[in-house]
């Protein structure tokens, strides 16, 4: 029992190297993301203020619509710059959750991403969490190693016995003499003291096993409705809110040209846009890491080879050389 308390300490920190590469492989793939995302709205903000400048020189704008665009240019050239810098640092996060100095550029990054797959029913996480959580595991075999010594502890109420025979092997004959003893347990208030710690260690370790259930159960419940939360977001931004972001911008812009509407609506519209579409990405961002987080709790699918066991507690088969 206690060897397997060591073991399942020893899965748990393989999962959680497992969870600190994906968190940053997931932070990595998004950043990306963000950093085309504020690049598209640059770009477009080159074209909002050349369309400024032809105002002013029509005699339809003002030079403030101009000064404007360019102040957010500038401020969002610089949000750009700091999301490049913070590249490095989760670069560096997912060398070293693989065991890499954050220098060693021989590590690739990946280049492709694989959309995390979506989690069972509430009940079935539950279910697969207290079947396979190793931390859970881990605790359970700390309670049957605490059963096991009050089990021991209890035995030192009974006598113990002991029959042997010794043999002089320089005599000639050989002297073979017949030997016993016994040992009585004459100190019952040690024997007692002993009983009473062993009852003690098992009874908190079965009261640490209750909490970290329990524990397990609400990260669970929050980690679903984060999943749910952020799957609804990603639909509302995708179906409906970045359409009509996208229409109010080109209504707003061709407004601006006519006189309709002025360069504060332009730039108001684009904020906008660029918001949503910056949701939109922390959305699936959350929905991602929600994944990886219930994956952790419920101890995934390990993949052929790992250095885990599997919930039977059978070694998992080895990769077999695939052959072209």
């Amino acid at each position: 029992a206690e060897a397997r308390v060591g073991y399942f300490g020893f899965e748990s920190q393989v999962l959680q190297a497992a969870y600190a590469t994906k968190s940053a492989y997931i932070r990595l793939h998004f950043l990306s993301d963000t950093i085309r995302v504020q690049r598209e709205a640059l770009a477009l903000l080159g074209d909002v203020e050349s369309q400024a400048q032809q105002q002013v020189g029509a005699g339809r704008g003002t030079i403030q619509d101009v000064l404007r665009a360019q102040i957010e240019r500038e401020q969002l050239s610089n949000q750009i710059a700091n999301l490049e810098d913070s590249r490095s640092v989760l670069e560096a996060e997912f060398r070293a959750a693989l065991g890499h100095s954050p220098a060693d550029v021989s590590v690739p990054i990946p280049g492709t991403f694989e959309v995390g797959a979506t989690p069972p029913a509430a009940d079935e996480v539950l279910a697969l969490a207290a079947e396979r959580n190793p931390v859970l595991r881990q605790m359970e075999a700390d309670v049957r190693r605490g059963e096991a010594m009050l089990d021991l502890a209890r035995t030192s109420r009974v006598p113990d016995f002991t029959v042997g025979i010794e043999a002089d092997v320089k005599a000639n004959p050989i002297m073979w003499r017949p030997t016993a003893s016994m040992t009585i347990p004459i100190w019952r208030d040690k024997i007692e003291a002993e009983i009473a710690a062993a009852q003690a260690e098992k009874r908190s370790a079965e009261a640490r096993l209750s909490a970290e259930q329990i524990a397990i159960a609400a990260e669970l419940a929050s980690l679903l409705y984060l999943y749910r939360e952020s799957g609804r977001n990603e639909a509302l931004f995708g179906s409906s809110l970045l359409p009509k972001a996208q229409q109010s911008l080109e209504a707003a812009r061709s407004g601006y040209v006519t006189g309709r509407s002025t360069f504060l609506d332009v730039i108001d519209a684009q904020r906008q846009l660029l918001e949503f579409e910056l949701g939109a990405i922390e959305a699936r961002t959350q929905r991602e890491l929600s994944i990886a987080s219930i994956s952790l709790l419920i101890s995934g699918s390990a993949p052929r080879g790992a250095p885990i066991l599997p919930a039977s507690g059978q070694p998992r088969p080895e990769p077999k050389e695939s052959r072209p």
